[in-house]
């Protein structure tokens, strides 16, 4: 994605920890599967050219999302890596039925370079549990 020098934090909470993130960062008053800070945004977007962001992983939301689709937890936890990542760099499913498909297209590419098929993430785009 252009970003081979870059880095970014990844942080891994439980659900009680994840709902007072969103709930001060978001105004949103309950847990999510997670959250994005991205640092290349912003009045202080320069500064730090090479630092993407930030992005928080609730385990309980991925272990609860593993064991309703039937997917591994660790791929769950690979596909919200991936679609935090996307938010790091401006992509939002939230901005309507184009950018939706241009992050599925995306999020589906990223998983295979990990060694993921795309069928095996449909439920994540076809039930928009796409909490964030």
């Amino acid at each position: 994605m252009g970003y081979t020098e870059s880095e970014l934090s990844v942080l891994v909470v439980d659900d009680a920890e994840m709902s007072k993130l969103n709930l001060q960062y978001r105004g949103i008053d309950h847990s999510t599967d997670v959250l994005s800070f991205p640092m290349l945004e912003g009045e202080f977007g320069e500064v730090v050219p090479d630092m993407l962001g930030d992005i928080v992983i609730s385990a309980q939301t991925a272990k609860t999302m593993s064991e309703q689709s039937g997917t591994t937890f660790e791929s769950i936890l690979d596909l919200l890596l991936v679609h935090g990542i996307l938010h790091l760099l401006g992509l939002n499913h939230e901005e309507g039925p184009a950018e939706a498909k241009r992050v599925k297209l995306k999020t589906e590419e990223l998983l295979a370079m990990l060694g993921h098929s795309g069928k095996e993430f449909e439920w994540f785009f076809e039930e928009e549990t796409c909490q964030d």
